[in-house]
């Protein structure tokens, strides 16, 4: 058995930028200290000011916002190294999403001029940070495509094969609750349970207790990917 076509879930890692940034930030600044955050740590809100970046030495970070009426939408998980929080750069402007750490973090902190300073001094770095962020807005472009033109049982089977991507136990398993996954794709979290009883019905998965036992994963693949 194979492990599943690259994953669909939104999970980014800085490691091209991570050593050149953390070069160029210990020439202006020194050592950036480190610190622990436990997991479920606010970083930062919605419409917080941003006046700081944060760097992801270890640990996983949750990138979400959410609606008037209080559903919650994931925009991307970060895997360190990472760095977020960027809109810092932009003096004057506040936070798009909320910032929260999925597992025990250990994180750093840049103050915008530190950035600045390290940006304006090497223009292959700014460079580099630039291509990442790019890479960011497709992947959220990306994902803004699957809401408005696939269906939730097309993006919850790509989601089940994402999370079990990134770590392949064999038998595959995913373990996530229904609210995690509907957060993940953008949908109700009945909408979803609804949709895993259907994939349960025709035997794609199988689920025991906080456990989904991917079954099929042939069938899983061809609606996914349709």
């Amino acid at each position: 058995m194979t492990a599943p076509d690259p994953s669909p879930v939104d999970v980014i890692t800085d490691a091209d930028l991570f050593p050149q940034l953390m070069s160029a930030l210990h020439d202006i600044h020194g050592e950036i200290a480190a610190v622990q955050r436990p997991a479920g740590y606010v970083f930062y809100g919605l419409e917080d000011p941003g006046a700081e970046m944060y760097l992801l030495y270890r640990g996983r970070v949750r990138l979400y916002t959410t609606s008037p009426e209080g559903r919650a939408l994931t925009v991307m998980l970060l895997d360190a190294p990472a760095v977020f929080g960027e809109v810092t750069l932009a003096e004057g402007t506040h936070h798009d999403s909320y910032a929260i750490s999925v597992t025990p973090c250990t994180v750093g902190v840049v103050h915008r001029e530190t950035l600045r300073r390290a940006l304006r001094d090497q223009p292959s770095l700014a460079l580099r940070f630039v291509t990442v962020m790019s890479r960011r807005l497709r992947a959220i472009e990306r994902k803004l495509a699957d809401i408005a033109f696939k269906s939730v049982p097309q993006r919850l089977a790509a989601a089940l094969l994402g999370l079990w991507a990134e770590q392949p136990d064999m038998p595959p398993t995913v373990r996530s609750t229904h609210q995690q996954l509907a957060e993940l794709i953008g949908s109700h979290r009945e909408t979803v349970t609804k949709a895993i009883g259907d994939f349960r019905a025709a035997g794609l998965i199988r689920v025991d207790d906080d456990a989904i036992h991917l079954i099929d994963l042939v069938r899983l693949r061809n609606l996914a990917y349709s």
